[in-house]
C-alpha cells in the first residue's frame, strides 16, 4: 500500500548531489505508487515533467493529500534568504553561507520552514519523513513534526559536516537537537559513517549513533543513463532537447561574448576577474552557442569526459592540463566536460591558453588563490612540464558544454568510453562513477572516501573491470586527500592501458561493447533506484 512521504530539502531540484538525490527519490517512489510532497526553495521545480503540482504560496495549498503516484512541490516562504554550507549565486535569493548568517537569520529560516511543514502534516497526514543534510533540514523537520509521532530519517551528504558543523561547532546544536529524535540516519558509504561519527564523537553515545546509522547508498535510474545504440540517434536527439532548452532559456554561455582579463605576468590574481566573468551568463542552464559548436561524434573517437562541478577540488584542472600529452599520442581522442560552477571561466581561460599559446594566462587562471587561499589547479603543478601550445585541429576536440540536466546528460554521456572522477577532496559517494557505468562508460576513478565504497563493490562482481577502473593517487595535495601532481603523473598511462583494453587492434569495436554491457549490469545489479528506495521505505 503507498505511504505518504514528505522529502524535505531546502535547495533546487537540479544540477547534482543531494539537488538530484532528492529529485530521484520522489520520481521513484511516484513509480512506486506513493503519493510524495517536497519541500523545496525551486522557484523552477514547477516546469519539471515529474512534478504534478506546484505551490509557492500556502494560500494556494488543495485541501487534500497529493493522490497516489504523485508528487506535490511546496516552496515555503524563508524571508528570501537562503542559508548554505558554501556559496554559490541562487537567482531569486538572498545567500548567505550558515557561518555568515546572524543567530536570528537562522532562527527565522527554522521557525518559518518548520511552521509549513508541520501545517502540510495537520493538513494532509503523513507517514514518514525524510530530510538532507545535518543542517538545517533535519532541525527544520524536527520541530515540526513534535508531538506527532512521525518518524522522520536524516540522509548526510557530507558537506553540511566539512563545511559547518566541523569547522563552526557553534552549529552542531541544530544537528543534535534532529538527531537525538530522528529514526535512522542514512549514510551512502562507510566513508559518510566514519564522517558522522568524527564530527560527533563526543556525543555519540547518548545520540545512539551506532544503533541509528544505517549504510543505503545513492542510486541510479538505468533508463536515463543507458547504453547508445546509434551515436548519430543519441546526437539528433541531444540537439533536439537543448535546442529546447536554449528556445527556454537562451540566456547561457556564448563565446564570442566573453573577453579574458587582459594580465601582465602570470603571477597576477585574476581569480575575481573570472568568478565574476561565469556571473555574466547563466551558469544554470546548456551553453547558448553549443549547437553550433559541437562536433560530429565517430565510433574510432575515444571520448574522455568529466561531469559535474567545475570546482578546484575536483581535478577538472588537471585534467585539462592531461590533455595534451593524451591527444598527441591519441590524435582521435575527444575531452568532454559537462558542468558549470564557480571555476568555469578558470577552465575556460586554461582552454584559450592552450589554444593559443598563451602560457601566461593558462598559469594565471590556474594559479590564482580563490578567498581561501586554494588555487583551481593544484599550487605545486609544474605546467611548465606539461603545457604545450595546441594545433587547432587538437584545440576543437575540446568540448565544454555547460549544465545539462539529466535528461540532455544520459544522450551524450553513453558517447563517451571514459569518464574521470579526479577529485581531490573528500566525497561522500561516487555517484558520478555510477551513473557512468550506467551509460556504459568506463570510469577511471581515485580511490578515496565514499568513492571506495564504488570500486570495492565493483571489485567484488568484476575484478578486471576494478583493476582498471582504480586510479592510485597519492594523498596529499592542496586538500590533504589526493594529490594533483601524483594524479598529473598517473593518468595518462592510465588512459592508455584503458583505451588499449576498449579498443583492441582489428576489433571494430566488439570490446568496447561487450565492456559496456558489463559495467551497466554491475552498476544495474547494485546501485538502481527501485531497490534503493524500497529499502528507505522500510526503514
Amino acid at each position: 500500500m503507498g505511504k505518504h512521504i514528505i522529502v524535505v530539502h531546502g535547495y533546487l531540484l537540479s544540477g547534482t548531489g543531494s539537488n538530484i538525490y532528492s529529485c530521484n527519490l520522489a520520481m521513484q517512489w511516484k513509480k512506486q505508487g506513493h503519493a510524495i510532497t517536497v519541500f523545496c526553495q525551486d522557484p523552477q521545480a514547477g516546469t519539471y515533467e515529474w512534478v504534478d503540482e506546484f505551490f509557492t504560496s500556502e494560500a494556494s495549498w488543495p485541501k487534500d493529500p497529493p493522490a497516489p503516484g504523485k508528487v506535490r512541490v511546496l516552496v515555503p516562504d524563508i524571508a528570501g534568504l537562503l542559508p548554505v554550507y558554501v556559496y554559490d549565486e541562487y537567482e531569486g535569493y538572498t545567500v548567505k553561507t550558515i557561518p555568515n548568517c546572524t543567530d536570528e537569520e537562522i532562527e527565522r529560516h527554522i521557525s518559518m520552514t518548520s511552521k509549513a511543514i508541520r501545517k502540510a502534516v495537520d493538513m494532509w497526514g503523513c507517514d514518514k519523513v525524510l530530510t538532507n543534510h545535518a543542517l538545517l533540514s533535519p532541525v527544520n523537520a524536527k520541530r515540526a513534526l513534535e508531538g506527532t509521532g512521525i518518524p522522520f530519517d536524516i540522509k548526510i551528504h557530507g558537506s553540511a559536516l566539512i563545511f559547518v558543523v566541523d569547522p563552526h561547532p557553534q552549529y552542531k546544536k541544530y544537528a543534535i537537537e534532529a538527531i537525538k529524535k530522528c529514526n535512522r540516519i542514512i549514510a551512502g558509504t562507510r566513508h559518510t559513517v566514519s564522517q558522522v561519527m568524527g564530527s560527533f564523537a563526543q556525543e555519540k553515545d547518548d545520540l545512539d549513533l551506532e544503533k541509528k546509522l544505517v549504510i543505503v547508498p545513492p542510486g541510479m535510474d538505468p533508463t536515463v543513463f543507458s547504453l547508445c545504440k546509434s551515436i548519430d540517434s543519441n546526437i539528433t536527439a541531444f540537439l533536439e532537447v537543448i535546442g529546447k532548452h536554449i528556445a527556454k532559456e537562451g540566456n547561457g554561455r556564448r563565446a564570442a561574448d566573453i573577453q579574458f582579463p587582459k594580465i601582465s605576468n602570470s603571477s597576477e590574481n585574476i581569480h575575481q576577474k573570472l568568478v565574476d566573468l561565469g556571473k555574466s551568463y547563466n551558469q544554470r542552464v546548456v551553453d547558448a552557442d553549443l549547437p553550433t559548436r559541437l562536433p560530429k561524434f565517430a565510433a574510432d573517437e575515444p571520448v574522455i569526459t568529466y561531469f559535474g562541478k567545475f570546482l578546484n577540488t575536483k581535478g577538472v584542472g588537471e585534467i585539462l592540463l592531461s590533455f595534451p600529452a593524451i591527444v598527441k599520442a591519441v590524435p582521435k581522442a575527444r575531452l568532454l566536460l559537462i558542468g558549470f560552477g564557480t571555476f568555469r571561466e578558470h577552465l575556460e581561460a586554461m582552454i584559450h591558453g592552450l589554444t593559443t599559446g598563451d602560457i601566461t594566462l593558462f598559469k594565471a587562471a590556474a594559479h590564482s588563490k580563490d578567498e581561501n587561499g586554494k588555487t583551481f589547479l593544484d599550487s605545486n603543478i609544474d605546467i611548465d612540464k606539461y603545457f604545450r601550445k595546441l594545433e587547432p585541429s587538437e584545440a576543437s576536440r575540446i568540448i565544454v558544454t555547460g549544465c545539462l540536466n539529466h535528461s540532455e546528460l544520459g544522450l551524450i554521456l553513453p558517447l563517451a568510453s571514459i569518464g574521470v572522477v579526479a577529485s581531490k577532496a573528500s566525497e561522500a559517494f561516487g555517484m558520478v562513477a555510477v551513473e557512468a557505468m550506467s551509460a556504459g562508460v568506463l570510469p577511471l576513478c581515485v580511490y578515496h572516501s565514499g568513492l571506495i565504497d564504488v570500486l570495492d563493490q565493483t571489485k567484488e562482481k568484476e575484478p578486471e573491470l576494478e583493476a582498471l577502473m582504480h586510479l592510485e593517487v597519492e594523498s596529499g595535495g592542496d586538500f590533504g586527500v589526493a594529490a594533483g601532481a601524483s594524479f598529473m603523473e598517473a593518468f595518462k598511462p592510465k588512459v592508455m592501458k584503458a583505451l588499449a583494453h576498449l579498443y583492441p587492434a582489428t576489433d571494430e569495436g566488439k570490446k568496447k561493447l561487450s565492456v559496456s554491457e558489463k559495467i551497466r549490469a554491475v552498476a544495474e545489479a547494485i546501485w538502481s533506484w527501485d531497490g534503493i528506495c524500497q529499502r528507505l521505505v522500510e526503514l
